[in-house]
């Protein structure tokens, strides 16, 4: 009883070195062990099995990569070809400036609600002007026939070459879907 009184109540070990060797004690130690190591093992499975996963995805992912398309080029010719826009103007490889004016016509489905995006690059394909280009003849887009269409892009002064770039209006947003036209021009 007077071993008792005589401990300290936040260690109790201390006053009792006795205690150090009791089976109780010992018992008490391999259960943290075993906690421990547990703990330990339990965590590596959990890494391996994420990092299983992630090459999974990625292995699944790499047949999703982009692919590069060829963009058509406008090439002068003496007669425009079917689902290829005919640009009016500016001519390919014509000197521009700000405001420019851009006319022409795109085949049936280029235009959603009358409209498409055209837009003036630099030489460092950098957008430097974008607008939504317009039918000429309100519900055009509509008939199934080729559409004239009007756009005036300004943008600041810019030196050397550039490309002006007409897409259609994909509201699906489907990249299969997607069509390009660009004509080299001049600053």
């Amino acid at each position: 009883m007077l071993k008792f009184l005589n401990m300290d109540p936040i260690n109790p070990i201390a006053g009792n070195p006795e205690a150090l060797n009791s089976p109780k004690n010992h018992a008490n130690h391999w259960v943290t062990v075993l906690s421990v190591a547990l703990f330990i093992i339990s965590a590596l499975g959990v890494i391996i099995f994420l990092y299983n996963q992630n090459q999974t995805l990625k292995q699944r992912l790499a047949v999703y990569r982009d692919t590069p398309t060829s963009t058509p080029v406008s090439t002068p010719s003496a007669e425009p070809s079917l689902g290829v826009p005919t640009v009016s103007s500016p001519s390919a490889g014509s000197k521009v400036k700000s405001p420019l004016k851009v006319t022409g016509n795109v085949p049936a489905g280029w235009m959603f609600e009358g409209t498409f995006p055209i837009r003036v690059l630099d030489s460092d394909k950098n957008i430097i002007a974008q607008v939504g280009a317009k039918e000429v003849l309100p519900g055009s887009w509509q008939s199934g026939e080729p559409v004239d269409f009007t756009a005036t892009l300004t943008f600041r002064a810019a030196t050397g070459s550039g490309t002006l770039v007409l897409e259609n209006d994909n509201p699906s947003g489907d990249p299969a879907n997607l069509k390009v036209f660009e004509i080299p021009i001049k600053f």
